[in-house]
């Protein structure tokens, strides 16, 4: 199961990394639900350093499937420089399968789903991809929790509530 878990983390990291950021000349939104019954934003989205445009989050496929691979693109605007962070993981599958990990965010960024992208991440439009298979060994169970991406200085980056059930 730790293979299993440690598979789902990655790739729900991918899809919530991405879920936080990308260029494009919008207008940047607040609301904490205009994302579908997937994911929200949680905590006070005003005080994230990381505002997504609206429009700006791109899935696919729109409703994630085990044994396939899932594509998130975010566009958005970044308040202030990302020198290194960390990523806190606080997932459940099932409400009895619990995954709590803590990454270091420049490593995540860095690794092959995020197409090895380095920190530091400017102030400014940012657009992050992120691309990853979902194992078909992941079992096809609710996932509900939060992803939180924090800077340096423990500044809310980006948190990011998932509601999903994997098909």
């Amino acid at each position: 199961m730790t293979r299993v878990a440690t598979a789902l983390t990655l790739t729900l990291l991918a899809f919530c990394t991405l879920l936080a950021a990308a260029p494009v000349d919008q207008r940047p939104f607040q609301s904490p639900d205009a994302h579908g019954d997937l994911w929200s934003l949680c905590g006070d989205p005003s005080t994230h350093l990381l505002k997504a445009y609206e429009g700006g989050v791109s899935i696919f496929p729109a409703r994630p499937k085990v044994g396939e691979d899932i594509e998130v693109v975010v566009s958005g605007n970044l308040a202030s420089p990302v020198q290194s962070g960390h990523v806190n993981i606080d997932l459940k599958l099932l409400s009895m399968i619990k995954v709590n990990k803590e990454l270091d965010l420049c490593e995540a960024l860095a690794s092959d789903i995020m197409g090895g992208r380095a920190c530091p991440l400017a102030e400014g439009d940012v657009e992050l991809r992120a691309q990853a298979h979902i194992p078909s060994e992941v079992p096809k169970l609710p996932v509900n929790g939060q992803i939180k991406i924090t800077n340096q200085d423990g500044n809310t980056v980006t948190c990011i509530q998932i509601n999903l059930k994997l098909a």
